[in-house]
């Protein structure tokens, strides 16, 4: 009786076994094939397959609260949130004129050698930002909608450069864009005599983002826009 009961008990304990070790691989393998899938969703979310590079040429810029710096390193993670490679120009501009006794009037002259490093490593972007900031009045440079502030952004185009055409044209669409998000928080597109390096590659431009009034939450805010619409234009 005792030898049939352990027999019986065996051929269970072996039923059980073989009955749990295909339903543990199977939700094994189901949870890996999950895990693979969303790894590769969240990649394909990350990545668009373009490419924008950021650099300041006037680095020293501030506004009440932090620098045109940081404000581009603020534009950096939101476009890379969207899923662009986005690289930013790291090197300190202002001391590589300081240690080699360049005149700030040759801030363009500077900027233009890292760019064409970056342009050289890299090969073109589909977008390359210059970030700025103006120095105007604060009633100037603000806007509020819905009891929000608004630092105002503009676009500067260069007459001098070879691409001045395609420049002037891809700034009066952003432009337009921007404001058909929030009315008048950019001031347009303002033309000067100067190049700007925009005629260094294609896709150039250069944006002021608010004033040295402008706190840096009124930036963000902008900056938050400008994204939307930047996203709109590289997508279309």
């Amino acid at each position: 009786m005792n030898n049939n009961f352990k027999i019986v008990l065996k051929i269970i304990i072996v039923i059980v076994i073989l009955l749990n070790l295909p339903f543990q691989k199977v939700f094994s393998e189901n949870i890996e094939n999950v895990a693979a899938s969303l790894s590769a969703t969240d990649v394909q979310k990350q990545q668009n397959g373009k490419s924008i590079y950021i650099y300041n040429t006037h680095q020293g810029e501030e506004y009440a609260s932090q620098s045109v710096k940081e404000g581009s390193r603020y534009l950096m993670q939101l476009l890379q949130n969207k899923g662009y490679d986005v690289n930013y120009e790291t090197t300190d501009f202002e001391l590589y004129k300081t240690k080699n006794h360049i005149d700030y009037a040759y801030s363009y002259t500077v900027s233009k050698k890292y760019l064409n490093k970056a342009l050289s490593k890299h090969g073109e972007y589909d977008l390359v930002i210059d970030f700025h900031r103006d120095s105007i009045k604060k009633s100037l440079s603000t806007i509020t909608v819905d009891h929000k502030n608004y630092a105002k952004l503009m676009f500067v185009v260069g007459k001098g450069s070879e691409h001045y055409p395609a420049v002037k044209k891809r700034c009066e669409k952003l432009s337009s864009m921007l404001n058909q998000k929030i009315p008048k928080i950019c001031r347009g597109v303002y033309i000067k005599q100067s190049h700007y390096n925009q005629g260094t590659t294609d896709n150039m431009m250069l944006i002021e983002v608010g004033a040295n009034q402008n706190t840096f939450e009124e930036v963000q805010n902008s900056l938050n826009i400008l994204t939307l619409v930047l996203d709109e234009y590289l997508s279309a």
